[in-house]
């Protein structure tokens, strides 16, 4: 039975519409805000009682609503600020959609109460379900708007369940006011609970903006304050940007996120952000945040601010060039003030913490990954201020991962370096494939941006027989040229996706690290030590990500492993394919003719060569000749290469890029991590001695290229994702085993 298609109803689709843009109260809240600045208003007051849940109320002496436009003011796609979609091109107002508050009257119980200046008596009336309840009613009031909002989510009991508690919630309604009142200058902002006789917040109308910043957050920050102004440069669509960052002097362990408005819009802009925080690493001490505000002004036309239905997010043409220009500028100010900076001598003359109590204090915390700065200054520390801070029992580790391990005594090595002239000289070297334009996969970078150009790098090529999917007698030929450079906007945006999902607990554990051992190489996992804590961590998943990052970073700049084979028929395609008793003829065929078609991308991107034995190609002399070298060292598993060229051949689609490399870099990263080896009892005379050997030999090499190989690039240049959170499992702690073995 095939289910027929049959269009929603309408409240269906306008739950949820309302859901994707009225996340939480602060939502509602920066949508009716932005209605107020729209209609020119010079004070706006706001009551909030449960977070905004119970009770959400806000008042403005605005332009109003004219009586006549209140019985579609809820409806969707009703706006007085956009009559044509070219209107977008020059936007300069906040709301432009339609949809804000008809997405609150879905799931809230909304009432307006409303007056012009030419109305003689103010208007109220509710709404519901984007519908007005009844006709308007007078009522006496002042010039402006107010709008009550009641019982948000009352119909949505799942997103009210996952909102946080009414405090945490009241505490991001305090936060979005306090941003648009440091940007919003010449209005006035007021905020408090429900039943408080004072204001949470207050800002009062002519205070500039650093006296708002003094007001919403502190005067420590206030008080190191500098400006920031930047005009047009060329060409670029950057009309202006201005706006206070914090100087040396302020330092906070606090975060505060960035403030960034694009054309007087509150938005976030991770690229910009990331930028800012890098340019602040090599002035500030290690753990300290800095305070930035910044407004940017672009040209209407560079500007798409219709790209999230939160209009949290824009894009913008020539971003990078701009965040560039932006950066130059912070970096140039900070360095221009570097040597103005204050210290306090009080923590020396009062013994109430010496600066070598603090080096101690600061060594002794583990480090995500220390920049050149950094390592100096923790150099240049005297050790005779050094006073010894003493360690518990329970607060210290008794391992050192520094110390050499005596297997790291017997692995043999058979990596040649040698020349362009010398490789063809030697016979055994006919079979090598060289491409110049590859380079070695395993550069130390430790974040997913793109690499930067180097003028001199290697690119290694290793020769793997087909016969040996594990094979360990690996020999390199390093050949010495110059990196390409990779430009795609694809890449970029798959490399953005990596960064912005990162979990930064979880890649500082991994990169401090302490490497325990196997586990269970069956269920595929191993056991690591990170400060006081024990894991288990499913390093399948792990090495699959891990692989997939490095195929954003060194896309196009792979090196080569050459299949070498004397019956070069076991690595035609179609032989390949032959083992999956699902496949018929026609599909295969399918299958071979599709990666045919794609073999010069997959050759220029992926060193994944595709040839013919013959100038007529069919199918039956399509051949497998080399795949991509992803990790120095390391072999991936070759008797997955029927199952790679299968899912590479019908899982690959070549009508949108983005796709089509995501795709192919998942499928090369699936390729890549360690298989299976399911368990057997090696002291049952059933099993077979040679089963015995091999299920011995495979669990030997996949623990020493976890040991020695795949966990140091994880610690080199590994960045961990929120969706690993759950493959990493804290199995023990110090101070709890110390508290179990004190009640015993």
């Amino acid at each position: 039975m095939v289910n027929t298609i049959k269009a929603l109803d309408p409240l269906v689709v306008n739950k949820i519409a309302a859901g994707e843009i009225i996340i939480s109260p602060f939502n509602a809240l920066k949508e009716m805000m932005e209605n107020s600045i729209d209609a020119k208003a010079t004070t706006i007051d706001i009551l909030v009682k449960e977070g905004g849940i119970k009770l959400l109320q806000i008042s403005d002496n605005g332009s109003g609503i004219n009586k006549s436009d209140l019985p579609i003011l809820c409806e969707r796609f009703t706006t007085s600020k956009l009559s044509t979609f070219e209107d977008l091109n020059d936007i300069n107002t906040y709301g432009f959609r339609g949809e804000a508050l008809a997405s609150i009257s879905h799931i809230a119980k909304v009432t307006v109460t409303t007056k012009t200046a030419e109305d003689k008596c103010a208007w109220k009336v509710s709404f519901g379900e984007g519908k007005m309840l009844g006709k308007p009613e007078p009522i006496a009031g002042t010039n402006g708007t107010t709008l009550l909002v009641e019982d948000l989510f009352y119909n949505m009991p799942s997103r009210l369940r996952s909102l946080r508690s009414a405090n945490e919630e009241y505490n991001k309604i305090l936060d979005v006011v306090g941003r648009y009142a440091i940007h919003s200058s010449g209005i006035g902002f007021s905020c408090k609970k429900f039943g408080d006789s004072q204001f949470s917040l207050s800002v009062r109308s002519h205070l500039n903006t650093k006296d708002r910043i003094r007001t919403i957050y502190n005067s420590s920050i206030a008080n190191n304050l500098m400006g920031i102004e930047i005009e047009k440069v060329g060409k670029l669509p950057l009309d202006n940007a201005h706006g206070f960052i914090s100087n040396m002097n302020y330092l906070s362990k606090k975060l505060i996120s960035p403030i960034f408005f694009i054309n007087n819009r509150l938005v976030s802009c991770d690229p910009l952000r990331r930028i800012i925080n890098q340019s602040y690493s090599t002035f500030l001490p290690k753990g300290n945040k800095p305070f930035v505000y910044m407004s940017l002004t672009i040209e209407p036309n560079s500007l798409d601010v219709n790209v999230h239905p939160t209009k949290r997010e824009v894009r913008f043409l020539q971003q990078d060039e701009i965040i560039e220009q932006i950066s130059n500028t912070i970096h140039k100010e900070l360095t221009n003030v570097d040597s103005t900076r204050t210290f306090k001598a009080s923590s020396i003359l009062t013994g109430s913490q010496s600066i070598g109590q603090t080096s101690a204090l600061l060594q002794s915390q583990p480090t995500l990954r220390k920049g050149p700065s950094q390592v100096h200054e923790a150099k240049t520390v005297s050790p005779s201020t050094t006073n010894k801070v003493r360690k518990y029992e329970n607060k210290m580790v008794r391992t050192d991962a520094s110390q050499a391990k005596i297997t790291s005594f017997l692995r043999s090595s058979k990596y040649v370096e040698r020349s362009r002239s010398q490789i063809g000289n030697n016979s055994n070297d006919k079979p090598l494939y060289i491409d110049d334009d590859n380079t070695t996969s395993d550069n130390d970078v430790s974040t997913i941006e793109s690499p930067t150009e180097q003028n001199v790098n290697e690119r290694s090529i290793s020769r793997v027989p087909i016969q040996a999917p594990l094979d360990t007698d690996l020999q390199y030929s390093v050949i010495r040229n110059k990196r390409t450079m990779v430009n795609l906007t694809s890449i970029k945006e798959l490399r953005e996706v990596v960064d912005s999902n990162a979990h930064k607990e979880l890649t500082n554990i991994f990169a401090n690290l302490n490497y325990v051992g196997v586990v269970d190489l069956e269920r595929r996992l191993v056991s690591i030590q990170h400060d006081l804590k024990l894991f288990l961590v499913d390093y399948g998943a792990i090495c699959y990500e891990l692989f997939y990052q490095i195929g954003l970073t060194d896309f196009a700049n792979f090196g080569k492993i050459n299949l070498l084979n004397d019956n070069n028929d076991e690595l035609k395609l179609v032989n390949l394919l032959s083992v999956f008793d699902d496949m018929s003829q026609d599909v295969i065929k399918s299958t071979i003719l599709d990666l045919w078609d794609m073999r010069e991308m997959l050759e220029e991107y992926f060193s994944l060569e595709l040839v013919s034995s013959s100038d007529n190609t069919t199918i039956n002399d399509v051949r497998l000749v080399s795949i991509p070298l992803l990790l120095k060292g390391y072999n991936p598993p070759l008797t997955k290469l029927p199952l790679f060229i299968r899912r590479l051949g019908s899982k690959i689609t070549s009508e949108d890029e983005t796709e089509c490399l995501n795709a192919v870099i998942k499928e090369i990263a699936l390729l890549y991590t360690p298989p299976i080896i399911k368990k057997i009892n090696e002291t049952d005379t059933n099993v077979p001695d040679d089963k015995k050997i091999d299920y011995t030999n495979r669990s030997e090499y996949v623990s020493t290229v976890l040991e020695n190989i795949i966990i140091p690039c994880i610690k080199r240049r590994f960045l961990a994702t929120k969706n690993l959170v759950r493959d990493v499992v804290e199995i023990a702690n110090l101070p709890g085993l110390y508290k179990v073995f004190e009640r015993c």
